[in-house]
């Protein structure tokens, strides 16, 4: 038994070196400002935020019949992946081109420009918000694999509970990882910037 457990740990351990390998293989080269508008999806904040809103979501459980509020809620859990899924790329992109650009040349706590650190600070925002969106769409995951009919016996997937992962505040880490992001961009120039938010 101890020998099958052994196997077991060093095939994970060997799949998921791999996935890793794979993975940096793939990677971008070297995202500059050229490479970051194109690569970004359009997601919609306000969307997120109504899907966010615990007194939507009473409004609905009041108004539907138990039938009717599940399947809009499924629906509701779709679009928030969705969402996630787009936002949690984009943060990916600007993680790149913020380490880019913070690490681009040479530097000491000395020489650090106030570009590379606005670069640092974008790249802390970016990762903070790809974490909760990885964990959030964990959830969403748990939520739609789980049959429908068991919603009914348990309580029901509420979307409001995902403000907060882990301490974690959605829509205030987003806040964050735009506000960096367009501070960086208006480094560069005026137009890189309103196309950068025009994406985000």
């Amino acid at each position: 038994m101890f020998d099958l457990i052994t196997i077991v740990l060093v095939l994970g351990l060997l799949l998921f070196a791999g996935y890793t390998a794979m993975q940096g293989l793939g990677k971008f080269p070297r995202r500059t400002t050229d490479d970051v508008t194109p690569y970004l999806r359009s997601t919609e904040i306000h969307e997120l935020e109504s899907l966010l809103d615990p007194a939507q979501e009473v409004n609905f459980s009041l108004r539907l019949s138990p039938p009717e509020f599940v399947a809009w809620q499924r629906k509701r859990i779709h679009l928030m992946r969705e969402y996630l899924l787009r936002m949690c790329h984009n943060s990916l992109v600007l993680i790149e081109w913020g380490n880019t650009e913070a690490f681009g040349e040479p530097i000491t706590a000395s020489n650090k420009t106030d570009k590379q650190l606005m670069a640092h600070e974008l790249v802390q925002a970016a990762t903070e918000f790809r974490l909760y969106s990885l964990l959030a769409l964990a959830k969403l995951r748990l939520w739609l694999l789980c049959p429908t009919s068991l919603w009914f016996l348990l309580r029901s997937p509420s979307l409001p509970g995902l403000r907060n992962v882990f301490g974690i505040n959605a829509l205030a880490s987003y806040s964050r990882l735009k506000n960096a992001a367009e501070t960086l961009s208006l480094a560069f120039s005026a137009d890189f910037q309103h196309e950068l938010a025009a994406r985000l």
